[in-house]
């Protein structure tokens, strides 16, 4: 028995850090992959037919947020509430319940994407847009099918298969998205067409993950994780169902903050250039220079954060489910302390060093020059984003699942109106803007309700100060070596130096000024190797 205690815990720490590592790594293949098409995109395709592109990829990604933000989670915590009490019977039914629902939404969303194709396209100012939004339409039942694999697999706590299957995505997108390209740009299609046939490369990445997790479920012997089989009944359909959609609906709704902006951007940032007297052509390459240079790299920080809020979250319920109000302080300290890590340096880098990273990935130099003001604008929205993770990890825990919609509202809202005025006034400046306005909004808010519900405060200084102070010293650091390196290396490699700089300095700052301790490094996967190596390179203060 003693044995048992003391390893259960080790096991559960090991496997949520591995989760976490796991998710991570395979969101950074992912997004590195789909920077990659991008960089295609601007190079193969151009700027217009990128702007093609993205008018259908985000309508797409709403729909894929609604489709399968919530019911995924949802679908995972009861697996693992199943597995917990032995209900082997139930687990199962709640997966045929929730595979019969995926279905019937993905199907529902991709007929109706097909059937208001033009319609949706004359609805965001561009027409020609129709034929890529049929083309990624049946994508969407993919995902849901997939989706539904997922938070099954992560109900078990088997986080492999889903990152599998993303990179598989990843690389379907990329490979015959790419391929694909190439074959309609040498048949003389227009521009139009050519980023149909690129969204192909979505759809059968999607469609080739999908026929992965099948296989994997196949396979899969659930049986072996279950300690002691119970002889409880399964729940009847009707409240299977009842549950999944009680707790999927209010994780949904607060997960669409990122993609609401984006589909709001999708709807007025067009139609108000157009308004405002920019001829028809340069919008477009103002549109595609926006979305996919700017969009994408104010987004790709998100990586990194995402998977740190969710993976804590069971964590955080547990303590409050033991009255540990102490420890449910302390893992939202870490949490926020945690995501301020990583957001901030991001945000700063994003806006000091935007055109030497675009200039980096490749970008054309028509797209870098006009689109690196727009990302020094936008790059602030990075900290909110990773504030409104952070927050909604910590309302939903609480029980307090509307704020987070509420705080979502009000923050599109701000967009709509943001974007309205300013992109009318000052152009396409106003459109990072209005999103930086938009996040700022949600997350004051998440944050002022957190307060209102958790009634404690983080050490502010640890949490935000430090992180800063950090940043800005690495990030000058990182400035300093490439003004140096210019002038004797190609501009790139003075750029890649350069963030090795900041990342060693920044490594060392937030180390020796014990804003991670020891302690917290422990924790990590290997953690007692990477402590030693950071001891070795004298990165821990010494102590007295």
């Amino acid at each position: 028995m003693v044995q048992n205690k003391s390893k259960t815990p080790k096991s559960a720490m090991n496997m949520f850090f591995s989760g976490v590592v796991v998710l991570t790594i395979a969101n950074i293949l992912v997004k590195c992959v789909g920077l990659i098409l991008k960089i295609v995109l601007n190079t193969v395709v151009g700027s217009v037919g990128a702007g093609y592109y993205s008018s259908a990829y985000e309508i797409y990604a709403f729909l894929y947020v609604i489709a399968t933000s919530g019911l995924p989670v949802a679908l995972s915590i009861m697996i693992s509430k199943c597995r917990a009490q032995g209900k082997l019977k139930e687990a199962r039914k709640i997966f045929n319940v929730a595979m019969i629902l995926f279905f019937i939404i993905g199907t529902v969303f991709a007929v109706l994407l097909i059937a208001f194709s033009q319609k949706i396209a004359n609805l965001i100012s561009a027409p020609e847009t129709a034929i890529s939004i049929v083309a990624i339409a049946p994508t969407i039942l993919f995902i849901c099918l997939s989706s539904c694999l997922r938070g099954y697999f992560q109900g078990y706590q088997l986080m492999n298969p889903t990152g599998v299957s993303q990179f598989i995505e990843a690389l379907g997108k990329a490979g015959i998205g790419f391929a694909c390209a190439l074959w309609a740009k040498a048949q003389g299609y227009e521009d139009h067409v050519v980023a149909a046939f690129t969204i192909l490369g979505v759809t059968s990445g999607v469609f080739l993950g999908m026929v992965f997790l099948f296989i994997r479920k196949i396979f899969f012997k659930e049986k072996t994780y279950y300690d002691d089989l119970g002889t409880q009944e399964a729940q009847k359909t009707k409240y299977i169902f009842k549950d999944l959609t009680k707790i999927a609906i209010p994780i949904t709704l607060s997960s669409c903050v990122l993609s609401l902006t984006v589909i709001i951007d999708t709807l007025m940032v067009q139609s108000r250039l157009l308004a405002s007297g920019l001829g028809e052509d340069l919008v477009r390459i103002y549109y595609g220079d926006y979305t996919t240079l700017v969009i994408s790299m104010i987004n790709l920080p998100t990586i990194l954060i995402y998977p740190i809020s969710n993976a804590l979250v069971p964590l955080i319920t547990g303590a409050i489910a033991k009255n540990d109000q102490n420890k449910a302080h302390q893992m939202r300290s870490f949490t926020l302390r945690v995501i301020n890590i990583l957001s901030i340096p991001c945000a700063l880098s994003l806006a000091i060093l935007s055109r030497n990273l675009l200039e980096l990935l490749m970008f054309t130099e028509s797209s870098v020059n006009r689109a690196a003001p727009w990302l020094s604008l936008g790059s602030v929205a990075v900290i909110f984003l990773g504030l409104i993770s952070a927050t909604n990890a910590f309302l939903n825990t609480a029980g307090k699942q509307k704020y987070p919609i509420i705080s979502m509202v009000c923050g599109a809202v701000v967009k709509v109106l943001a974007n309205y005025f300013l992109v009318g006034h000052i152009g396409i400046l106003g459109a990072p803007l209005s999103t930086v306005l938009c996040y700022l909004t949600a997350a004051t808010m998440n944050i002022f309700f957190t307060v209102k519900c958790v009634g404690r405060l983080p050490d502010i200084k640890k949490m935000f100060f430090m992180p800063l102070l950090c940043a800005i010293i690495s990030i000058g650091s990182g400035a300093g070596v490439y003004l140096i390196l210019d002038n004797w290396i190609p501009s790139r490699l003075a750029t890649l130096v350069a963030i090795i700089v900041i990342l060693i300095v920044y490594l060392f700052m937030i180390v020796r000024s014990k804003t991670v301790s020891e302690d917290e490094v422990k924790m990590l996967p290997h953690g007692n190797k990477i402590r030693d190596f950071l001891k070795k390179m004298h990165f821990f203060p010494k102590k007295c």
